[in-house]
């Protein structure tokens, strides 16, 4: 008997929605209008033109677009113009204007945070130049919807590349409690007519009118973008290396003799690890990075036979690595923004020191010494060993 007074209460369909009735969103922008309120838009997906059954050859997607004095209230509002029920559970992305990235995204992230609907590991961009609503309303040639264009292209150049990695929610939320530190986002841009990008006639030619592309990676500090690295620091997978971020694999050009001769060398695996020292009573950290690759271009006359040669070239590797690691660490030393992680270090290794640092620790690590250790090893030359330019053959 008392199992049957609380069967009715076991129910678990009473807030069920049927799937004709949701409005599926594939992605989210969020810009700043104004002093401080905020612009969503929403890319829902248009379910009848993905099935191909019913579809009328429109646009596979449509962008529904509302403010608000905070991102509860736009997404609420937004339900005024959508004829369905919003439904974020699918969201593959978040877009961040660059505009709502510099003013702070901390008011913002409290909201996805709570939602119960946005799971935190959806990945999160920030529009270099651009808003999240530009981005989000370009047609895209491969693959319908363009949020998933965009979420393909992040995670093929994280694997290829080596210039960015995804980045989530959730990362964005630790990296924000982090003291003197704060995240780093992937930039996305956008190259083109603007005017036609939204328009089907953009993906009606060979050559489209416009299109987006993953472009660096954006410094915060706490909840504020303050800079972007430069395209070599993204390029080279360099601040991958010192953030052990071992997915990517970093590509890096070596000149040898002048600048008409180069070497291209694919970095297959890296470790870094941070050691801490106290010399005088201030933290000194040492960056210790082995990694190993591969020859995949030679347009010289170098001989890849060689011993010799093979080590000067890993000298070269060696030092062309540390240049621009030093170059990357000096650059976000100016920012004050600790999104390397010497303060975990310091505080995991020398708790006391980083009790009597954490106050001020922006400062601290502005101004701390760095030390680069780079152990570098060519494994092999793919192929070929040595190039045509040698007038070998193998």
């Amino acid at each position: 008997m008392v199992l049957l007074l609380f069967a009715p209460l076991l129910s678990g369909c009473w807030d069920s929605v049927e799937l004709n009735q949701r409005a599926v969103v594939a992605g989210i922008g969020i810009d700043m209008v104004g002093e401080s309120d905020y612009e969503v838009s929403l890319q829902v997906i248009v379910a009848d033109e993905i099935a191909g059954a019913k579809a009328r050859g429109d646009t596979p997607v449509v962008l529904y677009r509302e403010k608000g004095k905070n991102l509860f209230q736009a997404l609420r509002r937004a339900s005024q113009k959508v004829p369905r029920i919003i439904s974020l559970a699918h969201t593959k992305l978040v877009v961040i204007g660059e505009k709502l990235a510099r003013a702070g995204i901390g008011d913002m992230m409290d909201s996805l945070e709570r939602s119960t609907e946005i799971r935190l590991p959806v990945k999160m961009l920030v529009a270099r130049g651009n808003t999240g609503k530009d981005v989000l309303a370009i047609m895209t040639a491969i693959g319908r919807i363009p949020a998933n264009d965009i979420s393909g292209k992040l995670e093929t150049s994280e694997r290829l590349y080596a210039g960015d990695y995804a980045v989530t929610i959730d990362d964005v939320i630790r990296s924000m409690s982090h003291k003197g530190g704060g995240p780093v986002l992937t930039g996305i841009g956008v190259n083109g007519n603007l005017e036609q990008a939204a328009s089907k006639n953009n993906v009606d030619n060979i050559l489209p009118k416009a299109i987006v592309h993953i472009n660096g990676m954006g410094v915060f500090k706490k909840d504020r973008l303050v800079h972007f690295l430069t395209a070599a620091q993204c390029c080279l997978g360099t601040f991958h290396l010192v953030v052990d971020h071992r997915q990517s694999n970093g590509l890096v050009i070596i000149q040898p003799a002048d600048n008409r001769e180069t070497i291209g060398i694919e970095t297959l695996f890296s470790a870094t690890k941070i050691h801490t020292r106290m010399e005088q009573g201030e933290p000194i950290f040492v960056i210790n990075l082995k990694q190993t690759g591969a020859v995949q271009e030679a347009e010289c006359s170098i001989n890849l036979q060689s011993p010799e040669a093979m080590k000067r070239l890993q000298e070269q590797w060696t030092e062309e690595t540390k240049k621009v690691i030093a170059s990357t660490v000096r650059d976000i030393q100016r920012t004050r923004s600790d999104v390397i992680g010497f303060g975990l270090a310091l505080e995991r290794s020398h708790p006391q020191q980083w009790k009597r640092l954490s106050h001020d620790w922006s400062r601290y690590f502005a101004e701390s010494t760095v030390r680069i250790q780079v152990t570098s090893i060519l494994k092999h030359t793919q192929s070929r060993t040595n190039p045509y330019s040698k007038g070998e053959s193998d």
